[in-house]
This record gives structure tokens, C-alpha cells and sequence, in this order.
């Protein structure tokens, strides 16, 4: 017994290189959908080449029957893969279930055991006696009927899933006729060579060219992958979904199950859209009719219109829908902010005037004693509506930077910075710092951060209502980095929390002023999350603190969690109405 590098091996091999580079564009294509399913179907084809052309190149009946033996078995699973591979072609993944693979896997699992065990039966072939091999030509067997029993449900298989394409092909009218011509024609060679040689009529006798001429199947799939678009499926989707400028994208067929989606939606919507899936699993809380125009937010609080656009060929038949996501976080967060600098500057504008207007009547007709009160009340409502004027100014100038990249900072040294400005404008406060070493964090506005602290320590500093005030900022360097600032005056009112919380302002239920606002907005535009506790427990005698408040008192004002426009806050006053005198900024920490 012994092996020669015959001509039909030598061509063999290179049909093999061939399924290998099919397979590894399938593979590197995995994400995409039918990426897997070519890579697993050309590993079949391509282990039952090889082994064909290893076979013929022995001069052995025996080293001949044993590597048929593999090349038959690994090549019964081709039919069964092919089905898979046009199942998601045209969009019914929902067919491949485990149970339906497992079922439609028996056959070849079965075959493949009579193969093996061909030599005390003689079902799949025989050999008559005293026959001879050579290499370069397959041996002259005698098909018996197990094998042309598969091979008579690999024929039904494979014009099945043929059939599948060209029904499917003429739904979709003319947008994808060159994708189904590809597939139709696909198998057509290693079709009827296979038929040839169990005909008996093979172009080279004796030998089965099917494995080899598959790689024509293989070329063609590729260039439908590549030049028609194949595996993408969605040229016309793409180009409508385009026009619509939507910045995610997800393309549906006409039954609104997922064919594709870009990076972007996968993002934004949780469960993320797959291929072969509903759409309505993306969308749990809004029916598909009613999904355009409405606005969702992501785990970032970043805000999204939603637009869905119909799809049509041609001949104006519906092939299905693009869902396109436009992200509208600038114009949310403008809104809202417009929202409550309106109504806050309303609300306080007209109270405030008001008190003015009735003290200046006492000025005009009351005694000294009655006139000296009335000007110091003009005064601080004077003053009080210069502060909102100043932060309604620094709101308008707020720049929505969400989408920069975020750079790192040392949040110690910026919150120093503040602190020893807050030190020189409230005099009569105690505010102590303690700053961890290397709290460095990923930012997109450095300025807005010491706002935010600006703002805080300003609240907590005016609501006090004892003479021993003492203000501690830590900021603490762990997973993330937090800006913590503790008072032991009155705390920031439940009715400021509320607010926040609630996303709005509204006639029954507003902030006095702008402060708290500009502190959430300005952690915000970092990335950042706020949150509240009440009191910790002080100890003046020793100028610490010890925070009582457990881990389940905590109120957060998550950005992560509240929708843009006016979305859901969990509730920040917790049991208590009072005020809250522990505040928390936490930024994501930059990577060591």
C-alpha cells in the first residue's frame, strides 16, 4: 500500500485552500447574520474533500474504503446545513430551534453509523471481491440503498431550501434578484455531478466530483457576501434609512422581525435587537404601531427619537421597515432646562416683585423704624433676584457635552480650588477638605464639576440654620471617584429633591431657585451621578464626622436613570421630609 500526489488529488487540495478561505471569511464575518452558518457548512465540505483527495492516492482497496468512509460521513451534513443556511437567509431563524436541529440531525447521525459499520452490513456500498484500486481513480462499488436513500434526502433537502429562496425571491420582488439568482444557482454544480456519479456517468469514472465542485458554491457565496450584498441583505433599507438620519438603525422584514442592527441601536436599547427576533422585544413597554415619534433614553440618559419608515421596492410593495434612532440628548436637555429657568424665573420674579412693591408703599407712607425694614427687604429680595438672574445666566451657558470625549482630571485639586474660594465668601462657615491622592476621573467639562460643587456647598451654607456651621468635602478614590460634602446645618429641602426627581417643574411643586438645578445639570454633562442621604451624626467636640446613614437611606439622583424628558428619578426624600445633608457626586474613575 502506498500514496501518490495524483493529478485529481493535487486539484483536490486546492479546492480544500479554497474551502478553508471560505470558511475564514464566514468566520471573520461571524457577527453578521449567516456568517456562521457558512463557515460551518464549508468545514463540512471541506473535510470531506480532503479526505476524498487523500483517497485518491492510494492503490489499496482497504486505505481507499477507509477514507471514503470519512469523506461520505463528513459530507452528510451537508444538506441538513444548507437548510439551516436558508432558514436565516430568508428570515426564519425562529425555524432553528434545538429541538428541529436535533431532529433533522438524526438522518445524517444515522448514515454516518451505517457508514462506519458498512463492513457487517453492506447497506451503504459493497465492494465486489477481487476488485482492485488505483490511484488517481475511486473504487468501483456497488451503491447500496442506504446510501441512495440519503442521497435521495439530501436531493429533497437541497431543493427545498432552493424552493424556500425562489418564494422568498419573488415576495421581495426585484430588490434582491440578483442575491436569489446567486442562491439558485449556487448549488446547481455539485448537484448534478453528484447526480452523474451515482448515475454512473461521471465525467472521470469512478470518481465523485461533487466535493470539488463545490467550490464553486463556495466562490459564488462569497461574491454574493461581498458584491450583492448577501449576508447583509438590506441594500434598500440602508439607503431609505439614510434619508431619514437616524443615527442607530434597526431594519425589520415585513413580518417585524430584526434582519439587521447597527452598533449604535444594539447600544441604546436593552435587550438588544438580534437577527431573527421581534422587534417588540426591544421595545417591551410600546407596541410597533404606536413606536413612531416616541422618545426613549438609554442607560447613559442619553435621549432618542425613534422614527419608523416603511420600506418598499420598486413595484411599491412593502419588504419591511427601518426603526432609526436620532439622538436628541442637546435638544432634551435644552428643553428642559428652558423649562425650569422659565418657571423658576416666573415663580420667584413675580413673588419677589410683589414683596418689593408692598415695601416700597411702606417706604412711601410708614414711619422710620417701618421705612429701615422695608429697605433692608428690598435689599434682599434685591439681592435674591440678582443670584437667580446669575444662575439662569450660567445655565444658558451650559454646553451640552455629552458626546466629547472625556479626558482625565484630578477631581482633588479641582475641588480644593473651590473650596478655598468657598472659605473667603462664606467667612462664618467651617468647611473642612480632605482630598484623596490620584482621584483622577474621565470628565468632559472640568468647569462644570467645580460649578456643581460651587452650587452645593452655596445650598447647604444658606439653609443653615445654627451658628456653628461646619461644612466637610471629601473626595474619595475607589472604583469610582466621589465628591462627598456633609453639613451639619438644615440640609437641602425635600421640596428641592422632589423637584429634581420628578424631572419638571410644575404649578404645585417647585425649587426656590436655580442652584440644585445647575449642580445636577452640570454632573450630568460629566457623566456623573448625585445623590442624597440625611444627616450624619456630628461630633463639634472633635470636628468629625460619622456617617450614620446606611447604605439603603441613600436617595439617588441617578443620571443614568432619568429620561431627559422628565423622566423617572427614584424617590429622593426617602421616609424623611426634611432636608438632606449628605450630597454625593460620583464620576467614573479613569483606568490605572
Amino acid at each position: 500500500m502506498s500514496w501518490t500526489l495524483t493529478a485529481i488529488s493535487a486539484v483536490g487540495f486546492v479546492t480544500v485552500a479554497v474551502y478553508a478561505a471560505v470558511a475564514t471569511l464566514g468566520w471573520r464575518h461571524s457577527d453578521l447574520r449567516c456568517g456562521p452558518e457558512i463557515t460551518v457548512l464549508h468545514i463540512a465540505v471541506g473535510i470531506s474533500a480532503l479526505a476524498y483527495s487523500i483517497q485518491l492516492g492510494f492503490d489499496s482497496v482497504a486505505a481507499q474504503a477507509l477514507w471514503w468512509k470519512i469523506s461520505f460521513a463528513a459530507s452528510t451534513a451537508v444538506p441538513v446545513l444548507w437548510l439551516i443556511f436558508v432558514a436565516q437567509y430568508v428570515s426564519h431563524s425562529q425555524w432553528v430551534t434545538p429541538g428541529r436541529v436535533g431532529l433533522l440531525a438524526v438522518e445524517p447521525l444515522l448514515v454516518a453509523f451505517a457508514v462506519a459499520t458498512n463492513g457487517s452490513h453492506g447497506l451503504v456500498w459493497a465492494i465486489p471481491p477481487g476488485a482492485t484500486a488505483v490511484a488517481g481513480s475511486g473504487l468501483d462499488a456497488v451503491l447500496g440503498p442506504l446510501y441512495l436513500a440519503h442521497i435521495v434526502l439530501a436531493y429533497v433537502a437541497v431543493g427545498l431550501g432552493m424552493g424556500l429562496i425562489f418564494l422568498v425571491g419573488l415576495r421581495w420582488s426585484l430588490v434582491y434578484w440578483k442575491q436569489v439568482a446567486v442562491l439558485l444557482v449556487a448549488p446547481v454544480p455539485p448537484f448534478l455531478t453528484n447526480l452523474a456519479f451515482t448515475a454512473g456517468v461521471s465525467p472521470i469514472p469512478g470518481v465523485d466530483l461533487t466535493p470539488f465542485v463545490f467550490t464553486f458554491t463556495g466562490v459564488v457565496l462569497v461574491l454574493g457576501l461581498y458584491y450583492f450584498d448577501l449576508l447583509e441583505r438590506v441594500p434598500i433599507a440602508r439607503r431609505q434609512a439614510l434619508q431619514a438620519m437616524g443615527d442607530g438603525l434597526v431594519v425589520l422584514n415585513s413580518d417585524r422581525t430584526v434582519v439587521d442592527a447597527d452598533d449604535i441601536a444594539r447600544r441604546v436599547l436593552d435587550p438588544a435587537p438580534e437577527p431573527g427576533q421581534p422587534i417588540e422585544r426591544a421595545f417591551p413597554d410600546c407596541s410597533f404601531d404606536q413606536l413612531h415619534g416616541t422618545t426613549i433614553a438609554d442607560t447613559n440618559a442619553f435621549a432618542y427619537d425613534v422614527r419608523v419608515s416603511e420600506l418598499q421596492d420598486e413595484r411599491s410593495d412593502e419588504i419591511g421597515y427601518a426603526v432609526a434612532l436620532r439622538d436628541v440628548t442637546s435638544r432634551r436637555r435644552y428643553e428642559q432646562r428652558l423649562e425650569v429657568a422659565n418657571r423658576v424665573l416666573r415663580h420667584n420674579l413675580r413673588n419677589d416683585m410683589n414683596v418689593v412693591r408692598g415695601y416700597a408703599d411702606l417706604v412711601a407712607s410708614g414711619s422710620t423704624e417701618e421705612t429701615a425694614r422695608a429697605a433692608e427687604s428690598i435689599l434682599n429680595r434685591t439681592d435674591d433676584l440678582l443670584t437667580v438672574s446669575d444662575k439662569a445666566r450660567k445655565v444658558s451657558k451650559l454646553d451640552d457635552s455629552h458626546a466629547r470625549t472625556p479626558t482625565t482630571h484630578d477631581v482633588t485639586e479641582l475641588v480644593d480650588s473651590v473650596v478655598h474660594q468657598a472659605r473667603r465668601i462664606y467667612p462664618d462657615a467651617a468647611i473642612r477638605f480632605d482630598g484623596a491622592a490620584r482621584a483622577e476621573a474621565e470628565l468632559t467639562a472640568a468647569g462644570a464639576l467645580a460649578t456643581a460643587v460651587e452650587e452645593l456647598l452655596e445650598l447647604l451654607v444658606s439653609q443653615a440654620d445654627r451658628d456653628d456651621l461646619l461644612v466637610r468635602v471629601a473626595v474619595e478614590a475607589d472604583d469610582d471617584v466621589v465628591v462627598r460634602i456633609e453639613s451639619n446645618g438644615a440640609g437641602i429641602p425635600a421640596v428641592e429633591r422632589e423637584t429634581l426627581a420628578a424631572g419638571s417643574e410644575t404649578p404645585l411643586q417647585h425649587a426656590e431657585g436655580l442652584g440644585l438645578w445647575l449642580a445636577y445639570w452640570c454632573v450630568i454633562e460629566n457623566g456623573g451621578t448625585l445623590d442624597f442621604a440625611d444627616g450624619p451624626e456630628w461630633d463639634d467636640a472633635a470636628g468629625v464626622v460619622a456617617d450614620s446613614a446606611a447604605e439603603g437611606d441613600r436617595s439617588p439622583v441617578d443620571a443614568t436613570a432619568q429620561s431627559t424628558d422628565g423622566g423617572r428619578h427614584a424617590d429622593s426624600t426617602g421616609a424623611d421630609s426634611g432636608g438632606a445633608s449628605v450630597v454625593r457626586l460620583t464620576f467614573p474613575r479613569t483606568a490605572d
